[in-house]
């Protein structure tokens, strides 16, 4: 099953009992389907839980039974016969010269008292909406859900509605098409939790969760194996130093604290500057070491740029 499909399952199992919300959601999903005018009233859709949802509301509230149809690639088509059409338009007061293009909000009856915290309606009729045009990914993919909308007035209506209600969406224009999106996974897990889908909402913060951990972890192993090939490079330098050194027969010429450093980094090529310090008593700091190999680098290259030059001098 699909994230958007399971979203929709979880509104569906989560629908509004008070008549009010009831009317909303309906309302939602009829103004939101494929069709609802005074030529036919009609909503498409693949998830067989939506279909049944929208003609069980309907039947409910409209004491009309739609006919459903399943077409041969698994489409589900509910529509209301030309004998309801008037009978379902009168329900959401509807007499067929009004406007299908824009949301009558006289059909959210506890909409007007929205300023009393009494939104109710308009989070089911975003619950209708969404079943009937709306689409969410799979989190662990992106964030994003959208309302695809047939008409742009509708779009804009639908876009302050949710402004009105704190959650910030976006408007575009795809092939044509009107389009209400967001992409922000907060808003996205707000506009859940209105719709009643909570447990979806909580399994979007959870992947959240595991994201974070996880980029920590890839952080923290790119910089251990960036900090492991540095030191296995500088350890292969001051051995190649050191070597040169011995090699030039200039080795037992040097300082004792150089020759002593040189071969604890002999003995122990894979060590750390901290784990060679360590090795001496008293103790030397991490910089005291790191200072006495590059004085070995340092003579070893010394030695090499006077015996080039000497070098070049016989020739």
């Amino acid at each position: 099953m699909s994230f958007a499909a399971q979203v929709k399952d979880e509104i569906i199992e989560n629908a509004p009992t008070a008549e009010c919300c009831r009317h909303a959601m309906t309302y939602g999903m009829l103004l939101f389907g494929r069709q609802f005018n005074a030529s036919g009233i009609s909503l498409m859709t693949e998830h067989a839980s939506v279909a049944k949802a929208y003609l069980s509301a309907i039947e409910s509230l409209c004491g009309v039974t739609p006919q459903k149809k399943v077409s041969p690639a698994g489409k589900i088509t509910v529509q209301v016969q030309p004998d309801g059409l008037q009978r379902v338009l009168s329900c959401f007061s509807v007499s067929g010269n009004e406007s299908f293009t824009r949301i009558n909000r006289s059909n959210l009856p506890n909409e007007s008292a929205a300023e009393n915290g009494m939104d109710c309606c308009n989070h089911a009729f975003f619950k209708g909406a969404f079943l009937s045009c709306g689409t969410i990914s799979d989190p662990n993919k992106s964030y994003h859900l959208e309302f695809v909308v047939p008409y742009r007035m509708l779009s804009f209506d639908l876009l302050k509605m949710l402004d009105e209600c704190g959650i910030k969406a976006k408007h575009m224009t795809r092939r044509g098409v009107n389009v209400i999106y967001i992409k922000d996974s907060e808003s996205i897990e707000d506009l859940l939790n209105l719709m009643g889908a909570t447990m979806s909402a909580l399994e979007i913060m959870n992947i959240k969760i595991y994201k974070s951990f996880r980029n920590v972890s890839n952080r923290r192993t790119n910089f251990d194996e960036a900090n492991t090939s540095r030191l296995a490079k500088a350890a292969c330098t001051q051995l190649d130093a050191i070597r040169v050194l011995r090699e030039t027969h200039r080795f037992s010429s040097l300082p004792e604290e150089l020759q002593s450093i040189a071969k604890a980094r002999e003995d122990n090529p894979d060590a750390s500057l901290s784990e060679l310090g360590a090795m001496f008593s008293p103790v030397l700091s991490r910089s005291a070491v790191n200072h006495r190999l590059q004085r070995l680098v340092t003579l070893s290259q010394k030695g090499r740029t006077e015996e080039h030059g000497g070098n070049q001098g016989e020739n």
